[in-house]
């Protein structure tokens, strides 16, 4: 399964749990009193797009109204401790570990991670070759990926 099926299927899931577990509902009743997840999670998150892709389906497959609280990591936590987000989508995994060991979440999932892509032309004008060595990931074959450099319109 592709990374943004896993991450479907286990924010269906995990989001779901949690509204169908929010205090109150009718013990006669599958259907919980409130049909809201609030979703906190990052700003950048939010810029990527993907939740303008998620939140529609997780809406239509569950009947459930998806809040989405953008904001930084931090403050995703709090806003979890407080029990003012059902959901947490966050980076900083000590801070997460933190969170977790506090009891403030019931279960966490791995669900995606940032990549940072240096890329430039083959005759590096930025002068990135020399520090090639220091960075922590292996660089990319030039045949990678060949992307034609912009031309400027004057």
């Amino acid at each position: 399964m592709n990374r943004i099926g896993t991450f479907v299927t286990l924010f269906l899931i995990f989001a779901t749990a949690l509204a169908a577990c929010s205090g109150g509902a009718d013990q006669t009743s599958n259907e919980p009193e409130v049909k809201e997840v609030i979703l906190a999670t990052t700003t950048s998150t939010r810029d990527s797009g993907l939740l303008d892709v998620l939140v529609p389906d997780f809406e239509a497959q569950t009947g459930y109204l998806l809040k989405t609280v953008a904001v930084g990591t931090g403050k995703a936590l709090k806003m979890g401790e407080q029990g003012d987000a059902d959901v947490l989508l966050v980076h900083a995994p000590s801070a997460k570990k933190e969170f977790m060991d506090g009891g403030f979440g019931s279960e966490r999932f791995l669900v995606m991670h940032n990549d940072f892509v240096i890329v430039g032309p083959p005759d590096d004008p930025a002068g990135i070759k020399p520090w090639r060595r220091s960075l922590p990931h292996k660089p990319c074959s030039p045949r990678a990926a060949t992307i034609p450099a912009p031309t400027r319109k004057n």
